[in-house]
């Protein structure tokens, strides 16, 4: 079969679980203060603007235990299909997001952080530092996990051109027999 039927055939509506790693807004969300997620929020809302659904949120701390639960959750619900996370993509020691689950995929999609860096080289107010970001993408049993740097425009730039358009399609591949 062909990409073109591939994508013919793949869901047409997917359910997203978004999590923001975030310790800043983790520690308001302990104190029950008022937190302000901009990419969290992006991402909800092109989800659904998109026609599709979220039926999950969480923000957690730059934790890997923190972070692996809040992928393990997700992951063994039958109603999400993708997994989105926003936040510790980079470099600082605090950034252990894509260290962390990495470790637990069972494949990882290596050409999206290749075509998101490609694309955020092409931003003239980014070029290169692009290349500072280790954005991946990854298959859990039959989910798709997606791990997205905290920034906004980051965060627009792959749902727009990036997970928005293909996930149903890897969805539908991960989950052929």
């Amino acid at each position: 079969m062909s990409h073109k039927e591939h994508r013919e055939n793949a869901p047409r509506k997917l359910n997203y679980f978004v999590i923001t790693i975030s310790s800043s807004r983790y520690e308001k969300v302990v104190k029950k203060e008022p937190v302000i997620d901009e990419s969290g929020d992006i991402i909800k809302q092109m989800v659904i603007e998109s026609g599709n659904a979220v039926v999950g949120y969480e923000i957690v701390p730059d934790n890997k235990w923190k972070i692996l639960k809040a992928v393990v959750d997700p992951v063994e619900r039958d109603d999400v299909d993708v997994i989105i996370t926003s936040g510790g993509t980079g470099y600082t020691p605090d950034d252990v997001t894509v260290d962390t689950i990495l470790r637990i995929v069972d494949k990882e999609v290596v050409g999206f952080g290749d075509i998101f860096r490609h694309l955020s080289f092409s931003d003239p107010d980014v070029k290169s530092a692009a290349y500072l970001t280790r954005t991946s993408a990854g298959v859990i049993g039959n989910k798709a996990i997606f791990m997205l740097p905290g920034s906004p425009d980051a965060v627009k730039l792959a749902m727009r051109e990036l997970i928005i358009p293909e996930a149903p399609h890897l969805v539908y591949l991960i989950r052929r027999r």
